[in-house]
């Protein structure tokens, strides 16, 4: 790796650059999915006990805040009396923006690998057009040469270094993000109902 940043030329700072964005992204990503998932897992048990009692105010405790559930049920209540279709309208933007913030970063990542590599075929093109242009000056020798051509596909293989391990992680935290939203919308379907059922007693009432 060392001699793949030695020989990569300039190119060799803005993959750096990539590669520690794309670490950055891949840690953070690796601990939020998995601390939400069980996050909202224990939330999910709480909501449904205390929404079968008609307790809204789990919805407030700390040990279920920022769950995505909890996000979403808690936006459902501001709808308590409208109508099954703008609640379910409601239930779909809310479950959108978690989406949404599952998915944070994930953008950035698919930007570097599908970047990096032109970024290394750009060094590689370059180092070769020095190369020819120094033996056309001074009449460089094939190993010369060779050894140039050489150095300009480290710029390459950089690139790839760089791309591949961040296509591994975007397809694999694309999976994650999709469980974890089934599992996200199939908790608000359990419990929305419960949600409607409380709210129509509240308006018997």
């Amino acid at each position: 790796m060392l001699d793949l940043f030695r020989h990569a030329g300039w190119v060799a700072w803005p993959l750096g650059v990539c590669s520690v964005l794309a670490l950055g992204i891949v840690l953070e990503r690796l601990f939020t999915l998995a601390r939400l998932k069980a996050l909202d897992t224990r939330a999910f048990m709480l909501l449904q006990m205390a929404l079968e009692k008609g307790d809204l105010s789990v919805l407030r405790d700390a040990q279920i805040k920022g769950a995505p559930t909890a996000e979403v049920i808690d936006s459902l209540t501001e709808m308590r009396g409208a109508s099954t279709q703008s609640i379910q309208h409601a239930a779909d933007i809310a479950l959108s923006l978690q989406r949404m913030r599952l998915r944070r970063y994930l953008g950035t990542l698919a930007t570097i690998a599908s970047t990096a590599p032109f970024i290394g075929l750009f060094g590689t093109v370059l180092g070769i057009m020095a190369a020819f242009q120094a033996m056309s000056r001074s009449g460089l020798s094939g190993e010369g040469m060779a050894a140039g051509i050489s150095e300009a596909l480290s710029a390459t293989a950089l690139g790839l270094v760089v791309a591949v391990p961040s296509v591994i992680f975007y397809n694999y935290f694309g999976g994650r993000v999709q469980a974890l939203m089934l599992q996200v919308q199939s908790h608000v379907a359990r419990l929305a109902p419960l949600l409607s059922s409380r709210s129509r007693e509240e308006l018997e009432v």
